[in-house]
């Protein structure tokens, strides 16, 4: 099985859904050579971010990412729940696209469900390098600067 979806439910930046979902593609079944996957993608507001991460993490505030981790021993599943409002603020702060930021997240996310995690400072510098070096390799063979503008 090899199931995308990714829905852009926010309106305050323009995120195309078709070109994450096409990088998406290249980043599980070329890069990461990941043979079964489902797995959601959704876009959404500050506001929707906040009540997610309030409700799910008893965090306060709005968060760049959510992962929601369904995986089985044989299937990656699971659903990134992402906030183009914090990641445009990110985006400035490190000087990147938004493009390039989003899909920074996305790849944090299938870190993050593959079993990588960020709790501890050595943990959090191994995941790091795996999401830029992953995010290297795929700007190389994607366009990810155009996924998004805002």
């Amino acid at each position: 099985m090899k199931q995308l979806s990714v829905r852009n439910q926010q309106r305050r930046f323009s995120v195309s859904s078709r070109e994450v979902r096409k990088a998406m593609e290249l980043l599980l079944t070329d890069l990461l050579q990941i043979k079964a996957f489902d797995l959601s993608v959704l876009f959404v507001n500050e506001t929707r971010m906040t009540q997610l991460n309030q409700t799910h993490l008893q965090h306060e505030g709005p968060t760049d990412i959510i992962t929601f981790d369904y995986c089985t021993r044989a299937l990656l599943h699971g659903e990134l729940v992402i906030c183009p409002a914090i990641a445009s603020e990110h985006a400035r702060k490190y000087r990147a696209t938004l493009g390039r930021e989003l899909m920074r997240y996305v790849i944090h996310g299938v870190l993050h469900l593959q079993g990588f995690d960020d709790k501890t400072t050595a943990a959090r510098h191994k995941m790091k390098h795996e999401e830029n070096r992953l995010l290297q390799r795929l700007a190389r063979r994607f366009p990810v600067d155009s996924i998004a503008h805002g």
